[in-house]
């Protein structure tokens, strides 16, 4: 039997995500599971540089780890346990790596981002996850409140 011993978890603020976070915690056991929350953020324009980089760098990673640490609380009462990871990046590129990186069993992913355009480039970003992903990956859609209530106190 394959255990899900790693999962990994990419947020973006969106309801989509934030189910995708819950429906994940409710597949594992809290005995055996770790959750990977994974924040991507656009990387800082090349054309900025020096100090001024570094702090929008710096403020970018602050607003990341600081929606990670809601989603964190959001899965406490699973009594998991959870890793939070905020990187720059290409969304793709970088769920893709780190996915290796962790040797991650299942990405659970939401189909859908904050907005129009961002549903579009989510759309793309989950199928090239799903194309180039080494292990399963689960699509959250349209959730019923049955999969999001219930267990472990969610």
């Amino acid at each position: 039997m394959i255990k899900i011993e790693r999962v990994l978890i990419p947020v973006d603020g969106s309801d989509s995500s934030r189910n995708a976070a819950k429906y994940a915690a409710h597949l594992v056991s809290p005995r055996s599971a770790k959750l990977y929350l994974l924040n991507v953020w656009e990387p800082i324009n090349m054309t900025i540089g020096g100090e001024k980089a570094e702090k929008l760098r710096e403020r970018a990673h602050a607003k990341a780890m600081e929606m990670l640490e809601e989603y964190k609380n959001l899965l406490e009462p699973c009594g998991l346990e959870v890793e939070l990871i905020a990187r720059s990046g290409r969304p793709d590129y970088v769920i893709l790596n780190v996915q290796d990186e962790l040797d991650c069993d299942l990405i659970v992913i939401g189909s859908r981002g904050l907005s129009v355009l961002e549903n579009v480039i989510m759309g793309s970003v989950v199928t090239r996850v799903l194309e180039g992903a080494t292990c399963p990956v689960l699509v959250t859609r349209n959730l019923r409140v049955k999969y999001l209530e219930g267990a472990c106190g969610l």
